[in-house]
This record gives C-alpha cells, sequence and structure tokens, in this order.
C-alpha cells in the first residue's frame, strides 16, 4: 500500500514537454471527463461566483487562469458570465503551447490565451481575479510559495487555488475510476499520481505562513470530492 504522509516527488508525464500533441489533446479530453464526473470545477465555479457577486456589478473585471491547460475551466467562466450578464475580460496562461494552440481553436475568440511563464514573460500585468486549478500540486513547495506571492501581488481583489486532498480515498478512487473508464496510460499514470503530489490542510497553513500571507485574509476550504479550496481576499 502506498504511504501518503509526505507529498510524493515523482514526476507526472503530462509535464514532459515531449508528449505528443495528439496524447495530449485526448488527455485533457478525459481530464474534462474526470472532472465533470467528480464534480472537479464545482470549487473555483463556485469561488468565481462569490467574488463577481461581490465585484462585478458595475465593472468590468479581469480573470487570468494560470496553468489553464486547453481553457475548460475559462470557457465555463465565459459561459456563465454571459448567463449573469457579467462583464469579463479572460486570459488563460500555460506553458505548454500545443495546448495554448488547442485552447484557441475550441475556445471563444474573446477569451485570451499566452503561452508563457507567468514569471518571465506576463510579470507586470494586473487582473482583479487570479485563480488556478490543479496546478498547484505540479509545483514545488518553494514554487507554490512564489507563485501565491505572485498572485497577491498581481491580483486587485484576490485569488482562489482549487487543488486535491492528499488522501487514500481519494487516491484509490481515482485508480478504480480510471482502470473502469479505460482512460489512456498518461491518465492511468498521472492522475493517481496528482494526489500523491496533492496537499492536506496544515500544509497548506505551512505553505501560505512562508509565503508571509495574513491567515486572517484565507478562507481554506475542504469539499466532499477530496478538493481543497484557498480563498484570498484583499481589504478594499
Amino acid at each position: 500500500m502506498i504511504r501518503l504522509e509526505h507529498r510524493s516527488h515523482a514526476k507526472e508525464c503530462i509535464d514532459d514537454p515531449q508528449v505528443d500533441t495528439g496524447t495530449l489533446r485526448q488527455t485533457y479530453q478525459q481530464i474534462k471527463s474526470i472532472n465533470v464526473y467528480t464534480l472537479g470545477y464545482w470549487p473555483t465555479m463556485r469561488a468565481v461566483a462569490y467574488f463577481l457577486k461581490r465585484y462585478g456589478s458595475n465593472r468590468k473585471i479581469k480573470i487570468l487562469d494560470i496553468g489553464c491547460g486547453d481553457g475548460e475551466i475559462l470557457r465555463r467562466i465565459h459561459d456563465d458570465g454571459c448567463t449573469r450578464s457579467f462583464s469579463l475580460e479572460l486570459t488563460g496562461i500555460d506553458l505548454n503551447p500545443d495546448i495554448i494552440s488547442s485552447a484557441v481553436t475550441i475556445s471563444p475568440p474573446d477569451i485570451n490565451f499566452i503561452h508563457g511563464d507567468i514569471f518571465s514573460d506576463h510579470g507586470n500585468a494586473d487582473y482583479d481575479l487570479i485563480i488556478n486549478s490543479l496546478t498547484m500540486h505540479h509545483l514545488t513547495n518553494q514554487e507554490i510559495v512564489k507563485l501565491t506571492q505572485w498572485m497577491s501581488d498581481h491580483a486587485r481583489i484576490g485569488w482562489f487555488v482549487s487543488d486535491l486532498h492528499r488522501h487514500m480515498i481519494a487516491y484509490y478512487f481515482i485508480k478504480c475510476f480510471n482502470s473502469l473508464c479505460r482512460f489512456n496510460q498518461l491518465i492511468c499514470h498521472d492522475a493517481p499520481l496528482s494526489v500523491a503530489r496533492s496537499f492536506r490542510r496544515q500544509e497548506w497553513v505551512d505553505l501560505l505562513t512562508q509565503a508571509g500571507f495574513n491567515l486572517d485574509h484565507i478562507k481554506i476550504s475542504w469539499y466532499p470530492n477530496f478538493r481543497y479550496g484557498i480563498r484570498y481576499e484583499k481589504s478594499l
């Protein structure tokens, strides 16, 4: 039985820049299916709705998604925003040029996508809200500290992170789920590893404390689909 006391440092296949475009696009379609079945979009959509209700009534809200993948969460925010008559300016950034190309192809033209590194290629831009869904577990602890600090510096109203809860139930559920659904080998390798690379509540407290945050401005929520949501809201 795998031990999950500490975060795994094993590498996920999806982070390999040599993964071919066809496999990558198939993988993101299968990730979408997993997120639909496991309510994976729920924490982020709920957080965005919270921020829009508080701040979006009378002005355009600029939202950045870091590690946007093929843009699925931005498309959902776009559709929801249109339905509720919010004015949104949506941007996604990702390190992988092939998946950004795919995102541009399958997304509405008013969603902006950037291929690049958030620190070296996009360091001077500011947004109202910054989101990050299922990206943090791909990073080291030091990178997480740096990224949360960057988000705080570049978000006018706040930011929200959604990621997995490292737990035996989540780990073995996703292994069985992938096997039953016959997902590709990349998903079968990476999905349980994503859980093993993810977080427990105290680890989030420690990382945010290390990053210098006042925890009075942080809300850490646990969701029954074994996700944590971390919401940071500035005092305006």
